[in-house]
């Protein structure tokens, strides 16, 4: 049985741990970040929103009345989140927000559209500055923050010391930064040397930079991806 390492925030790492388990593998949470919600002002009705994350979707649009208010989401994933919380007017793009540029461009050109991303206080990849560039109306509102992990764990500490940990899964490159940070600030570096790192995309695990067993990445982005590297 393989032991699986999950950093991604508390909500999301329980649902990838109940389809880890499902697999047949054992299964340690560790977030690494923490989502809050903060205060913030819904963008004007002529704006066509961007969502690219589930937490923006969640945290975003909770108190937006108006279910037929224009999408685009990034992904079937993020998409699903949003007709869930009752939305109908959804655009499902690709699966990064680097990808979904080409879409939003011709629909903003064709179609005259304004455009507001509902995001969290870190930008990956900043959208709206991209679209502006491109000579469209384009902005962003931050629906939520994230806070970085400062330690782990007595219970993972004492895996990571038993080398019961085989696998750690990373789906965001904050989230590999913070992970390894942690690590430094206990200095046991020899933690990484006895487990996989498994990461949703080559720019997270271009994040990784320690002393890590091996890594390897998803060559398509998405959880799928990455549960199939772990299930061989």
């Amino acid at each position: 049985m393989t032991t699986i390492l999950v950093t991604r925030p508390i909500d999301e790492a329980t649902l990838t741990a109940e389809k880890l388990e499902a697999m047949g593998h054992s299964v340690i949470i560790a977030p690494m970040l923490q989502v809050e919600a903060v205060s913030f002002e819904i963008p004007d009705e002529n704006r066509s929103l961007i969502i690219t994350s589930k937490n923006a979707a969640r945290l975003g649009l909770v108190n937006i009345g108006n279910k037929a208010r224009p999408i685009f989401a990034v992904g079937e994933k993020t998409a699903d989140e949003i007709r869930a919380l009752g939305f109908t007017n959804v655009t499902v793009g690709p699966g990064t927000a680097r990808q979904m540029i080409p879409m939003l461009l011709e629909c903003g050109i064709s179609e005259k559209r304004k455009y507001t991303h509902l995001c969290g206080s870190n930008l990956a990849y900043n959208i709206a500055a991209v679209l502006r560039d491109e000579g469209l109306d384009a902005d962003h509102t931050v629906t939520y923050q994230t806070q970085p992990a400062r330690s782990v764990s007595i219970g993972v500490q004492e895996a990571l010391d038993a080398g019961e940990i085989d696998v750690a899964l990373f789906y965001s490159p904050r989230t590999a930064t913070t992970f390894e940070e942690v690590v430094a600030d206990h200095g046991r570096s020899d933690w990484l040397r006895q487990m996989k790192a498994v990461c949703l995309s080559t720019r997270v695990a271009d994040n990784l930079l320690g002393p890590w067993k091996s890594k390897e990445y998803a060559i398509i982005p998405t959880e799928k991806a990455v549960l199939s590297i772990v299930g061989n």
